[in-house]
């Protein structure tokens, strides 16, 4: 890398990391002198028990919430409208989300639809109305090791009318503190942290190749592979080994500060196309991409893609460029098959028929598949 060239690197969110630092939560909630939260979440952190630490933390703080959980895995501008509704109406000065990326890219966009003119739709990037400084604080408390959105400043929301995704992205939506506890994601099931993880390793994988790539993203990217690598099958296999669930969520926050200041690229552009149009979860729709985009993209930059085989931990010795850079989909798609990833996305709902438009859409993601190594159009 070129390292005379200029380069920027963002970090608006605190990020506290440990275990059991849940518990602790209502001294962050008085620290943003929040009086009243609107807890963001899902019926699937509800079931799993988990907001039930949550919600102790802030009873022992005596600081008073209203829960919101109807936010579904694809959330939608609708939800967001919904949880504003919500909001405004419990008079909430605070948002609270808690979950995977669902809940808290729900969160922000609520915190823009409360606060802002006109509808959420007007502050995507399709449309491209500015986000102001006028949002509500809010925590993140990631439940997963997947998404990273605890440290991003983007939300991604399904439009239900068009079915597709758009992206609102401004730093004023960020997570003022991002909690990090590794023992709330020991209760997620084996293919929730299989397809969560892999979502992780996407973004990592992705922000490591993106033609905006930096030295300093370039370092989390590395060392959130190499976590990722060396702890998701373990992860899956036993979630209760505790330190491979803090070295996952470790590397999913590292990835997300390392993708969200370099951007992703074609894998997210065609994930999100299929999230849009066939409801397939996020995680699942990149873990199936990521080698296919991959292979076609090692000819843009070989030198990087055999990086990634080797935090991937394989031999790469005496292999030119192109050889070792193959051995980096090689290790993505051995670990994938190790975890149970699913192969099929007929088997998942998408219709093959639709296959011009998903090329559209994906072109449509321009937040997203400039940025590849290789560059591609409809063709590809």
């Amino acid at each position: 890398m070129n390292i005379t060239k200029s380069f920027e690197f963002k970090l608006p969110t605190r990020i506290l990391f440990g275990v059991n630092l849940v518990d602790s939560l209502g001294e962050e909630v008085k620290a943003l002198d929040i009086q009243r939260l609107l807890l963001v979440t899902d019926k699937g952190v509800v079931n799993a028990g988990l907001l039930e630490r949550v919600i102790h933390a802030l009873d022992a703080s005596a600081i008073e919430h209203t829960i919101f959980d109807s936010v579904e895995a694809n959330p939608t501008t609708t939800t967001v409208h919904n949880g504003a509704e919500i909001f405004l109406s419990d008079k909430c000065d605070g948002l609270l989300a808690v979950g995977g990326g669902s809940p808290m890219d729900a969160a922000k966009g609520i915190g823009v639809q409360a606060t802002h003119e006109g509808d959420i739709m007007d502050y995507s990037r399709r449309v491209g109305k500015p986000v102001q400084d006028i949002t509500p604080p809010l925590i993140a408390i990631p439940t997963t090791a997947g998404t990273g959105s605890e440290v991003t400043w983007v939300s991604v929301l399904v439009d239900p009318g068009d079915k597709v995704k758009i992206v609102v992205p401004s730093l004023y939506i960020a997570a003022k503190v991002a909690v990090v506890d590794p023992s709330l994601t020991v209760s997620l099931p084996p293919d929730v942290t299989a397809a969560t993880g892999m979502d992780a390793l996407t973004h990592a994988i992705e922000a490591y190749v993106s033609t905006k790539s930096t030295p300093i993203a370039d370092s989390l990217a590395l060392t959130a592979i190499q976590l990722i690598s060396s702890n998701l099958r373990e992860a899956v296999g036993n979630g209760e080994n505790m330190a491979a669930r803090a070295n996952m969520l470790l590397a999913s926050t590292q990835a997300g500060m390392a993708f969200v200041n370099t951007s992703v690229a074609l894998v997210h552009a065609v994930a999100h196309a299929l999230g849009g149009f066939f409801d397939i979860a996020h995680g699942v729709a990149n873990a199936i991409m990521l080698p296919l985009v991959m292979r076609l993209s090692l000819i843009g930059n070989p030198g990087k893609y055999a990086d990634i085989a080797m935090a991937m931990g394989e031999n790469v010795e005496g292999l030119s460029a192109m050889e070792a850079a193959r051995e980096a989909v090689f290790a993505v798609e051995s670990l994938a098959a190790d975890i149970g990833i699913p192969q099929d996305l007929k088997q998942l709902g998408a219709d093959p028929a639709r296959i011009s438009d998903l090329a559209e859409e994906t072109l449509n993601q321009t937040g997203a598949y400039p940025f590849n190594p290789r560059k591609v159009g409809k063709p590809e």
